[in-house]
């Protein structure tokens, strides 16, 4: 009810009744005003006839003056006329005919009534009679009229009101559409320039009309200021005749799909992209010319690229790593055969120096092994935190560097090492490798005298870090995070890497050399796969000057442990230990069961994992050596899940030539203490077996 109440006395409703009250109190006045006005007409009337008929009484002529009489009653519709004179009362007596039609009806109704008239009739200031008059009141007619007029004027009077607050209102409302819609061709125009597509506009003989943002961008800086440039002057001479067709067909209706062109941007430089054109009308639905729309593909091909180097990479991985498992297994004979042999050979034997380089070929050949394995990403390297500093220098002693430096007299080698370089946890070897690779290829680019400085620096930074190398640059497992890195730059002043070498010097197998001559062409992606496993990246630099590799590092707060002097094998022999080899290789099972005789431990041999829970159910072993892969049974992993169950605290050591990470990391979480690599040297498994034991 409250909502009624505020409804009927809402803004219009109050406009109306005020218009209501004015026009009643308008329609008030002008009646009263006529009747006042009209009262006085009648009486003034009826005195001229008065005195129009004096002359007609004096002279006692009542036929003359009822002839006026009549012509007066009926023009001021008196009801009855009386005329009296001294001595007759009703010298004349004149009455109206009664009223008929329409008014008789308003007079039936009370909407006419009469009204009494008297006058003196005066003949040269004489009075001589009176004239009496009963007059109808026919106000109601005048009235009707001017509520008609009233009415009339109200209306044109609103229209007028109607047609200005129309006006005003139409006026405010193309003032605010306008403003909606410049406010909406901004917000189109911020929108299109926000896009990171090019969009353009032209006529229909391929001339720009419009351009946003990112077509001045990627095409051309001038571009929105120019008039006469034809979009195909973008597109590659080689694309450009089937653009200009595709174009031509768009204007006339026929739909285009997606067209992949070549096009050229502001500095010359050539990048693909994806076209779309459509018609654009004018009002009169005539073809005005054509929007265009060009999708800048760069990213998604590199992305491409990549995806499709990431599956080389992997499946190149998968395929080292079954076959160097394998040649593990294999190189392990070439390797524990002749060191058991040289146990008991003495050194002046004529054997001795030929089994001994039968063994150095057989750990050569097992570390190209281990750079597949690098490569496949699936052995796990042991690490231990060391100084970078101390690495380099080991290495520069290396033997293998200092044949280096013979072939190649020449090149100067400078270093300039951090005092304060951070230490890192990392693995001793792989971080060799990654020397020597990288310092191998910078010392064979270059051709002549020439230098390789090998530096050292501490670095807070998110990377990738900027390269600030003129020329062509690459980096690999970039991070957003900062943090302090120890950082080894290696630069040379060689001839520098070519652009489209820069684009695969991570890949496998990818080598500008001599195949088999100068490497194996796994160099840089074992200095790849080494920053993965290392949390840090590599960045490349080059030019024709030379090439600037850095290799980060995450650094510790740790200090480096004191280092226990070396040992040799018979610092690891035991007192009888019963050791369960479980492997799938009759070859590995008679290795490993030589060694560890000559370590004097009691060595039982099996052939699976299945075999090996089977002899734990009635027997049980100090120690089990367990290796990872053992198709078509259980592998490492299940076996020593299942052994747990039985012996809930043995001990065990991983030895295998290839596992899964995953696999491994699994059984050294469950207990198992080491992971040794296949193939191993006697101190290598002697030492592994006596800390797990005794320590």
């Amino acid at each position: 009810m409250r909502d009624n109440i505020m409804a009927s006395t809402s803004p219009n409703n109050i406009k109306y009744v005020y218009i209501l009250i004015l026009f009643a109190t308008t329609l008030s006045l002008a009646v009263a005003l006529y009747v006042q006005q009209q009262n006085q007409h009648d009486r003034q009337q009826f005195a001229n006839h008065a005195a129009i008929i004096s002359e007609d009484i004096w002279a006692i002529n009542d036929i003359s003056a009822s002839i006026y009489l009549k012509l007066a009653m009926k023009a001021d519709h008196y009801k009855k006329l009386t005329v009296s004179i001294p001595g007759e009362k009703n010298f004349i007596v004149l009455e109206q005919e009664p009223l008929s039609g329409l008014s008789y009806i308003l007079y039936s109704a009370g909407l006419i009534h009469t009204k009494e008239l008297t006058q003196p009739v005066l003949y040269q200031e004489i009075k001589i009679g009176t004239i009496t008059a009963v007059q109808y009141v026919r106000i109601i007619y005048p009235i009707t009229n001017i509520l008609l007029v009233l009415l009339l004027l109200l209306l044109i009077a609103m229209s007028i009101v109607s047609l200005f607050v129309n006006s005003k209102h139409l006026e405010e409302e193309v003032e605010v559409r306008t403003k909606n819609l410049r406010h909406s061709e901004q917000r189109f125009h911020d929108l299109v320039n926000f896009l990171p597509e090019i969009v353009l506009e032209t006529d229909i003989n391929g001339n720009i009309t419009y351009a946003n943002h990112a077509a001045s961008t990627l095409l051309d800086p001038k571009l929105s200021s120019l008039t006469d440039k034809c979009f195909l002057d973008f597109i590659d001479e080689s694309d450009r005749y089937d653009a200009r067709t595709n174009f031509y067909k768009a204007i006339q209706g026929e739909p285009i799909d997606l067209k992949e062109y070549s096009a050229l941007g502001s500095d010359n430089n050539i990048f693909p992209m994806l076209l779309k054109i459509a018609p654009m009308f004018t009002n009169e639905l005539l073809v005005a010319g054509a929007r265009i729309i060009v999708i800048d593909i760069s990213s998604r091909r590199q992305l491409e690229e990549q995806l499709l180097r990431d599956q080389k990479m992997k499946a190149i991985g998968l395929m080292a790593g079954g076959v160097a498992h394998d040649l593990n297994n294999i190189l392990s004979g070439i390797i524990s055969y002749p060191e058991l042999l040289l146990l008991n050979l003495p050194e002046d034997n004529r054997l001795y120096k030929p089994l001994q380089s039968i063994r150095r070929s057989g750990m050569e050949a097992a570390e190209v092994v281990s750079d597949l394995l690098t490569v496949a990403r699936g052995v796990a390297a042991s690490t231990e935190v060391l100084s970078l500093n101390e690495l380099i220098e080991k290495y520069l002693e290396s033997p293998d560097f200092k044949e280096l430096t013979k072939t190649h007299p020449d090149v100067r080698i400078v270093t300039h090492l951090e005092p304060a370089l951070g230490n890192v946890n990392c693995s001793r070897i792989q971080v060799r490798k990654c020397l020597m690779n990288i310092i191998n290829n910078g010392v064979e680019s270059i051709t002549g005298n020439g230098c390789l400085t090998i530096t050292s620096a501490n670095e807070f930074c998110s990377l990738p870090a900027t390269i600030r190398a003129e020329g062509l640059s690459s980096s690999r497992n970039p991070s957003q995070q900062k943090r302090m890195f120890s950082k080894i730059i290696i630069t040379d002043t060689g001839e520098g890497i070519g652009a489209k070498e820069m684009q695969h010097i991570f890949e496998p197998f990818y080598s500008t050399k001599v195949m088999g001559r100068s490497g194996t062409g796994l160099g840089l992606t074992i200095v790849w796969n080494t920053m993965q496993e290392h949390d840090g990246t590599v960045q490349v630099a080059s030019s024709t000057k030379g090439t600037t590799f850095e290799l980060f590092f995450p650094s510790l707060n740790e200090k480096i442990p004191e280092q226990s002097k070396e040992k040799n094998w018979r610092d690891y022999i035991g007192t009888g230990e019963t050791i369960l080899v479980v492997d799938d290789d009759p070859r590995q099972r008679e290795i490993l069961k030589g060694l560890l005789t000559s370590l004097k431990y009691n060595v039982v041999t099996v052939s699976s994992g299945e075999k090996a829970e089977e002899y734990l159910q009635k027997n049980r072993a100090d120690l089990v050596v367990l290796d990872m892969l053992m198709p078509p049974g259980n592998n490492g992993r299940v076996t020593y899940e299942n052994i747990l169950k039985i012996h809930p605290q043995q001990k065990a050591i991983i030895a295998s030539g290839f596992a899964n990470d995953e696999d491994v990391h699994a059984t050294l979480a469950m207990g198992a203490s080491e992971f040794i690599a296949k193939p191993y040297t006697i101190e290598q498994i002697g030492n592994a077996i006596y800390k797990t034991l005794f320590s």
